[in-house]
């Protein structure tokens, strides 16, 4: 009995242990199973279920201007997104955002019924949406900040900044040209869940200074973009021009100090302008310069020993035929003429007489050796090279027709260096925009430097094409540049535009430009501007593009405390008070072939006709202390209020002034 209790006993713990070591291998394969076969996809599963990548956007660089003042930056806003698998009911929750947020009802199922959980319904969301959405109370609804582009001036050097897309792109301007400085480096943030899908713990959050843009500082000076922006848009919507644009710079350096566009536009909401109100016309735009043309080929006619400055030329009283080609002047009463009152006066058959000097291929040398028909490489998107056409398909009066601006295109920014070299000395400098880029820690990425491209006349010639260009003002064309404390020389320049269908130029269609530098002697400023299709006060440069260099030097130089010689400021004061005449009782004129008026002589007298009438001027952007000088003469009680530059005055401009009468005068800072 007991030896079959003890062969029981031990088949029972045979039969255990059998099946313990069945059961252990079993559980061994299934791990095996789970562990080594499917343990690549349930890891994958479990990462999908507890892990979430969120790829933020780093902080874009700023850029500033050259004193470090902010034009454009990145702001947080708010954005809503979701984790769809945490959404329960989903038409229902698609249904409330799609009438917050304004999205499509259908759009937004679709996201929610997305295999995710991190996905976005809006990047950018108002605080009252947000707000709304909080008070849903939905669980799996997250507010996620993001930055976003910021341009704190608005409208203020638009077209050179251009403007950032919502994927944090630069689609224009110094925005697109410097992306890869500006937007840094993307970088995920690893974020743990736990088994109810709430976040617990957040690796690496907050983006480190090394994703984040570099910052680029522009030669930009705020102040001279302000008021060189203001004058351009006062003068373009007077003129009701097309376009228009104006470049200020530093001919020493070759620095753009200002670079100003019409119409403007605001890059904080750029898609609701169409996109020609983007362009930046100043480099991308070219234009026949007419006129402005002729100081760049009498100093290379001097350079070559073909005329001097009192070379006499017969300009044949307005009309001259050429090879059966006319050529007109503004002005029917131009005889002989010294190469100085050719200039002075813009006589276009006198200019085409010293073209007709040269032969093709040295006037095609020259205007290589200017920049014309080249990028100039000035830091900005977009820049184009102008149009001067192969010397083989130049005409037997091609150097006449090109030496006053027909036949050629240039754009803004080739002006402006070209004019450059003239105010110099004689050098071409290379254009720049940025200043500096320097790094998050602060650490110069890279600094600009004035760079000499080569040396195009000699001192002699550049001084007596500086006395011709001081004349235009001086008594020429370009009167309405004229100012009081300081000499400047000028050349204007109206260009016929071409209808490019037929090839032949518009009847009424004009651009009207004007270049200019100041002081005569050693110039610290350069300045040209344009208007395209000016429809009102008059298509010539002297008229509609000549007063805003007038407006900018005035004010600029007194913003960077450049002062007048004695001599220099005795001699505009007796200008003023006793105008010089033209030659033979005319005011001369900028004009092409088949112009047809001259241009209005205007003097600085009607300022004195103004205070004798008793007359408000306008002071608009004037410093007090210029504010002041300026009504020094009228019997006003005067008031200030604030500091800067006049933005409000209570008398507006051209009103009858009262005996006594009181004038608030409100000033701000740029």
């Amino acid at each position: 009995m007991i030896k079959i209790w003890k062969t029981t006993l031990k088949l029972r713990m045979i039969g255990i242990f059998l099946a313990i070591l069945v059961f252990g291998a079993l559980l061994t394969f299934k791990a095996f199973y789970l562990q080594v076969l499917k343990g690549g996809h349930l890891r994958e599963l479990a990462n999908t279920q507890f892990h979430a990548e969120i790829f933020f956007m780093p902080e874009r660089g700023n850029i500033y201007s050259s004193n470090g003042s902010l034009l454009a930056t990145s702001i947080n806003v708010p954005g809503i997104a979701v984790d769809p698998m945490m959404i329960t009911d989903k038409y229902k929750t698609a249904a409330k955002l799609s009438g917050i947020l304004h999205i499509n009802f259908k759009k937004v199922v679709t996201i929610l019924n997305r295999n995710l959980q991190f996905t976005w319904i809006k990047k950018r969301v108002s605080e009252n949406s947000v707000k709304k959405i909080k008070g849903l109370n939905i669980e799996g609804i997250r507010i996620v900040e993001q930055p976003v582009r910021y341009y704190p001036n608005k409208t203020l050097l638009a077209h050179v900044l251009g403007f950032v897309g919502i994927n944090d792109n630069g689609l224009s301007g110094i925005e697109y040209k410097y992306n890869r400085y500006l937007k840094g480096s993307r970088r995920a943030l690893n974020i743990l869940h736990d088994g109810l899908g709430q976040d617990i713990f957040i690796k690496g959050f907050g983006l480190t200074k090394e994703t984040h843009g570099d910052n680029i500082y522009l030669t930009i000076n705020k102040q001279l973009q302000y008021v060189t922006q203001y004058y351009l848009d006062k003068e373009a919507k007077a003129a009701h021009s097309r376009g228009a644009f104006a470049i200020l710079m530093d001919p020493n350096t070759g620095a753009i100090l200002a670079m100003a566009d019409y119409p403007p536009f605001n890059p904080n909401r750029y898609w609701s302008y169409k996109a020609r109100y983007w362009r930046n016309r100043a480099v991308t735009d070219d234009f026949e310069p007419g006129s402005a043309m002729k100081p760049f080929v009498v100093s290379a006619a001097l350079s070559e020993g073909l005329i001097k400055p009192a070379t006499k030329i017969n300009c044949h009283h307005g009309l001259y035929t050429l090879n059966g080609v006319t050529i007109h002047d503004v002005v029917n009463s131009f005889g002989d003429f010294t190469v100085n009152q050719i200039v002075e006066y813009s006589s276009n058959i006198g200019e085409c007489q010293i073209g007709m000097r040269f032969k093709k291929s040295e006037l095609f040398h020259w205007f290589n050796l200017w920049g014309f028909g080249h990028i100039p490489h000035g830091g900005l998107p977009g820049e184009a090279d102008g149009i001067i056409r192969p010397l083989n398909k130049w005409s037997k009066i091609a150097p006449c027709e090109t030496a006053f601006g027909q036949g050629i295109s240039i754009t803004g920014l080739q002006e402006a260096v070209g004019l450059s070299a003239l105010a110099n000395g004689g050098y071409l400098m290379k254009p720049y925009i940025i200043k500096k880029i320097v790094n998050p820690y602060g650490k110069m990425v890279y600094r600009a430097k004035p760079t000499v491209i080569r040396r195009i006349i000699s001192k002699k010639v550049d001084n007596e094409i500086k006395y011709m260009m001081r004349l235009v003002v001086k008594g020429g064309t370009g009167q309405y540049s004229k100012l009081v404390d300081f000499r400047v020389s000028g050349k204007t320049g109206t260009g016929q535009i071409a209808d490019p269908k037929t090839g032949k130029y518009y009847i009424s269609k004009y651009t009207a430009s004007f270049i200019a530098f100041v002081p005569y002697r050693h110039p610290r400023l350069a300045m040209i501007v344009v208007q395209q299709k000016p429809k009102k006060i008059s298509y010539y440069g002297g008229a509609v593009s000549a007063p805003v260099v007038r407006e900018v030097f005035k004010r600029t130089l007194n913003i960077l405390n450049i002062s007048p010689g004695k001599r220099a400021y005795e001699a505009q004061i007796n200008a003023v008070i006793k105008p010089s005449g033209n030659k033979n009782g005319s005011s001369g004129g900028s004009g092409n072939t088949g112009a047809a008026s001259a241009i209005e002589d205007v003097s600085y007298k009607k300022m004195f006709i103004d205070i004798h009438k008793n007359i408000m001027p306008d002071l608009k952007g004037d410093t007090i202390y210029m504010a002041l000088d300026m009504l020094a003469p009228y019997d006003l009680r005067i008031k200030v209020k604030g500091t800067g530059f006049l933005y409000n005055q209570s008398i507006k401009p051209v009103s009858k002034i009262k005996k006594k009468e009181t004038v608030v005068l409100r000033f701000r800072p740029l």
